[in-house]
């Protein structure tokens, strides 16, 4: 676990976890969750299940306490992201606020495991947590006094997803919607992750850069660095898919194992989470 204070009120956890592959297969993953300490706290995404053991402890060692917490924002509803959340509107009373299209999933844990059966799901996330507040992209979120968030829609790596700025900071919050090179390739739809991609870059309203599975960066090239990376390994891929897929499948998963093969991408990268990704080329 690290832990950094950006700016005076904005703070980064990171939170380390596995995902349970097979029996004897897990692939360790970390998200990042913010802690915005205003007169109230506000947490922007809540990690895995018992992450709230952290956030709360980070909570302690800066002098507040857990049930200062009044807003959950849910940048989506993957399961490392609300795995937390309904133990933290539980103990706090916390107002939670997520994109409508998120929405379902959020409520509905079952339906989500089913619909994207994520190995080890229920490690992940156990609770369903209801929405008290929905967002549709391009809000301005008063959270606090002097702290002002605009919420901006950029679908792909799951139907809502969305980057939030916090304006006043110039800091820029992209949770999981820019793609890593040759990180694996868990996305809703290709089209919209390419061109929401596309819309980052084109952002010049933020000095610091912060995601779900990145350090901060403030240095301009190494944020463009990272969006191009991005860019270049979506390219990468599909132009893999639509060699492969384009061929006939005899066997289940055979043409994503094909594709992470000949990108010499881990074999554990061959799943039906990937897959689904794939067939959205």
């Amino acid at each position: 676990m690290i832990n950094m204070e950006i700016v005076k009120k904005i703070h980064l956890l990171r939170i380390d976890f596995s995902v349970q592959i097979t029996p004897d297969k897990s692939l360790p993953r970390f998200v990042n969750s913010l802690i915005i300490f205003g007169d109230s706290i506000t947490i922007v995404d809540s990690g895995v299940k018992d992450s709230y053991k952290l956030i709360y402890d980070y909570i302690e060692k800066n002098n507040r306490k857990p049930d200062e917490i009044k807003t959950l924002i849910l940048s989506h509803s993957h399961p490392d992201h609300i795995g937390s959340a309904h133990r933290i509107k539980t103990d706090t009373g916390c107002k939670v606020i997520g994109h409508k299209l998120e929405k379902e999933w959020i409520e509905n844990i079952d339906l989500q495991a089913r619909q994207r059966p994520v190995p080890g799901f229920y490690s992940l996330v156990n609770e369903s947590v209801e929405l008290d507040e929905l967002l549709t992209g391009g809000e301005n979120l008063e959270i606090d006094s002097g702290i002002n968030i605009s919420v901006i829609n950029t679908p792909g790596h799951s139907k809502g997803s969305c980057c939030l700025l916090f304006r006043e900071d110039s800091i820029l919050f992209t949770a999981d919607c820019l793609p890593l090179a040759d990180d694996i390739p868990t996305y809703d739809n290709f089209k919209d992750l390419k061109n929401s991609l596309s819309l980052i870059k084109s952002f010049n309203n933020f000095k610091i850069l912060l995601s779900s599975w990145t350090s901060p960066l403030s240095n301009k090239s190494d944020i463009m660095r990272l969006i191009l990376d991005g860019e270049n390994y979506l390219n990468r891929l599909d132009k893999a898919v639509k060699e492969y897929y384009s061929q006939n499948e005899l066997t289940p998963l055979e043409c994503c194992s094909k594709t992470i093969k000949s990108l010499n991408l881990p074999p554990v990268f061959v799943n039906p989470i990937v897959d689904k990704a794939f067939r959205t080329h």
